[in-house]
């Protein structure tokens, strides 16, 4: 067979790469009195061909109502280069929509094969130590190389003219959980060109690039972009400029948005009335989804909540973590509407440290949270238990003879016959409640935050995402429904924004900040706001300077504790401890002091302010305490002050309202009253939640 003439279709490549991607909304993707749908992942190529009309009845048969196929399976639709082979995947979307299965096709970018990676070894990534990866895995190709990102063109084009006007298929994933998993950055050739040609766009000349990353520091200088490498500890004797690291961390998500853009622009040539999504990682912190808001139509994830670690309370190691999960839902539902988690834990998995059961029920919570947190869709990873290889440990829908429904199965398709119910009392006229909407609150994140407070933290005590967690389970506490939002949104719909650790800050988010404030709003900034410029420079002022008039304090030094030293502020009579980071603020006149602390030299000076700023308020809390109880104190003091009549649930019984529903769920090692009034309608449970418990009610 001929080679594929590479170099003809480069302008091909290179239109795709920059092609603006337009979305292709279409309401009847998700009707909206059907509220959530609930489907699983599902491998044909893995199993002989005369088990697959089964498995799809079976699927069927235990409620789900689409499947998920396609993203690993390049090898078996390009066996060889050029030679495409569709007939098994059109034989399970045939059998999927024979059975009433709506059908999610995925392109095969996170798995090339091996005839592609020996013809063109330079699509492997590279890590930091130099190591070329191998074949035998998975997410080992390298997505800024071109020869790489031409393969992955050529088979989306084959698929996409396939099953693009095809009303069986539904929707499509593009690659699968886009990373290179522990080995983070590829320090490829091709990576570093792309590094230098971002660098170069940005800066324009070499001197601003010197001056950005501080290269009169250890003479640190470049005369020319081309001298230009991507930053690498493990390359270097001593620490790299942090400004430079916040520059990979940017070229890098910038990069992986780049390639998801280029993959949809080709679907997007030949599909038509069908979706596209990616599935993100929770929390990942390397490719930022906000990077996509205009590229796809649904913003999917994956969630195990189980995998050993210990979580709160006595059953935290079988419930999972209620504000993790919590959290990714009010991040991805924010930006149109359209989310769910595409891979959501069916039982117990293989690849933590250990692997416990998950509590009996908590898998038909999880699925429920989704449900009262907004979701449009729930799938699970995996339908069949594979009996080889890396996930033979790893549960799925069903048990290892491939029949049986495993536990979890049984939790799926109680969870899919619950919302069945639900839809029979769904009323498209429901408002939110009013006093529900009075503590909606926007929870303000830039992953430019967390990238330079990672690389430069100061202390080792310091949890970025440990302090939004403080804050965010304090909101949950309060019964607050929480848009997690990017600064380049609106804040003037929401009562109140609240802004953790914004460590970079610029005139514009300043100005947009005391605006929202003197309009009405109530702004809630937390330690380490406001200390640098966006390049990660110190402002030449005083400490935080530029955040001086806005909080109405100075912040002439901040502390941090170390390991096994605790200090203490004081609030309202009560004490509580802290340990990674303390502001110490010196309130203007007019200002309130709400916790002052109350050890080391500089106890009695304040910890956390408030102040009356025109129709609004600012509050600024500088410390991060251990616990996060003084956090959700405040919290609470300051929506209560503002009308906004605040529960004070535990953190870990999440209550929300969707569609007219008033949703429970309990990850709390304790059963939990729910706060419904005598006349609600209970559809689903009880008043009593146990752990891993549901409720669902309407209120008159």
């Amino acid at each position: 067979m001929p080679k594929l003439r590479l170099a003809a279709s480069a302008a091909l490549i290179m239109s795709l790469t920059f092609q603006p991607v337009l979305l292709a909304q279409n309401p009847d993707w998700f009707p909206k009195k059907d509220m959530l749908t609930i489907g699983v992942y599902y491998y044909p190529e893995a199993w002989p061909e005369s088990q697959w009309a089964r498995d799809m009845a079976n699927i069927r048969k235990l409620g789900m109502e689409f499947v998920h196929m396609g993203e690993f399976a390049w090898y078996f639709m390009e066996p060889e280069e050029g030679h495409y082979n569709f007939d098994w995947l059109e034989k399970n979307v045939d059998l999927a929509a024979k059975n009433g299965l709506k059908v999610v096709l995925c392109t095969p970018s996170a798995t090339p094969p091996i005839w592609l990676e020996r013809e063109h070894p330079e699509i492997l990534m590279v890590d930091a130590r130099g190591r070329t990866m191998q074949h035998g895995s998975r997410e080992q190709a390298d997505w800024s190389s071109p020869v790489y990102r031409e393969y992955v063109a050529k088979i989306d084009t084959e698929l996409a003219k396939h099953f693009g006007n095809d009303p069986r298929v539904w929707g499509w994933q593009i690659d699968n959980e886009l990373s290179h998993y522990g080995r983070q950055y590829s320090y490829s050739k091709a990576s570093t060109e792309k590094f230098r040609d971002w660098l170069r766009e940005k800066y324009g000349s070499i001197d601003k690039l010197n001056e950005a990353w501080g290269g009169t520091f250890w003479s640190e200088m470049y005369q020319n972009f081309d001298q230009v490498e991507m930053p690498n500890p493990q390359t270097l004797v001593a620490d790299p400029s942090p400004h430079a690291l916040l520059d990979l961390n940017r070229w890098f998500a910038d990069e992986a948005a780049n390639y998801l853009k280029f993959q949809a622009g080709i679907l997007r040539q030949y599909t038509k009335n069908q979706w596209i999504t990616t599935n993100f990682m929770t929390l990942h912190k390397d490719v930022d989804a906000s990077r996509l808001q205009k590229t796809l139509d649904v913003f999917t994830w994956t969630h195990y909540p189980v995998h050993g670690e210990l979580g709160e309370g006595a059953l935290g190691f079988r419930l999972g973590s209620a504000e993790q999960m919590g959290f990714m839902h009010d991040w991805m539902r924010s930006f149109n509407g359209l989310s769910g988690p595409m891979e959501l834990q069916p039982g117990q998995v293989n690849w933590g440290d250990v692997n416990p059961w998950p509590l009996p029920g908590a898998i038909h919570m999880w699925i429920m949270r989704a449900f009262g947190a907004g979701a449009r869709l729930v799938c699970t990873y995996r339908y069949r238990q594979p009996l080889y290889n890396s996930e033979l440990y790893h549960k799925g829908l069903a048990e290892t003879d491939g029949v049986t429904p495993s536990p979890g199965g049984r939790e799926y398709a109680q969870a899919m016959q619950d919302v069945i119910k639900l839809r029979q009392y769904f009323d498209s006229n429901a408002q939110e409640p009013q006093a529900y909407a009075k503590r909606r609150t926007a929870f303000l994140i830039n992953y430019d935050n967390w990238w330079d407070i990672s690389n430069h933290p100061q202390t080792s005590r310091w949890n970025t995402v440990g302090h939004w967690m403080s804050y965010y389970r304090a909101l949950k506490s309060l019964e607050a429904p929480i848009d997690v939002i990017t600064p380049n949104r609106d804040f003037s719909k929401y009562p109140f924004v609240v802004g953790p650790a914004y460590q970079l800050v610029d005139e514009e988010l300043i100005r947009r900040f005391h605006e929202y404030a003197r309009n009405g709003g109530h702004l809630i900034l937390t330690a380490r706001t406001g200390q640098k410029d966006p390049h990660g420079h110190l402002w030449e002022a005083l400490w935080a300077a530029p955040i001086y008039p806005l909080i109405g304090a100075k912040i002439p030094r901040y502390d941090v504790l170390p390991v096994g030293v605790d200090g203490h502020v004081s609030s309202a009579g009560k004490s509580y401890a802290w340990g990674a980071w303390g502001d110490v603020l010196e309130p203007d006149v007019g200002t309130q002091v709400l916790a002052t602390y109350a050890d080391q030299f500089y106890a009695g000076k304040a910890a956390a302010v408030t102040r009356k700023y025109g129709k609004g308020t600012v509050t600024y809390v500088g410390v991060d305490t251990l616990d996060g109880e003084l956090e959700r104190a405040l919290l609470h003091r300051l929506y209560q002050d503002a009308g906004a009549a605040p529960a004070n649930l535990d953190p870990n019984f999440l209550v929300d309202w969707r569609d007219g529903f008033w949703v429970a769920t309990n990850f709390a090692s304790k059963s939990e009253a729910i706060p419904a009034p005598p006349n609600a309608r209970i559809l689903i449970g009880q008043r009593e939640v146990p752990p891993g418990g549901v409720a669902v009610w309407q209120e008159p």
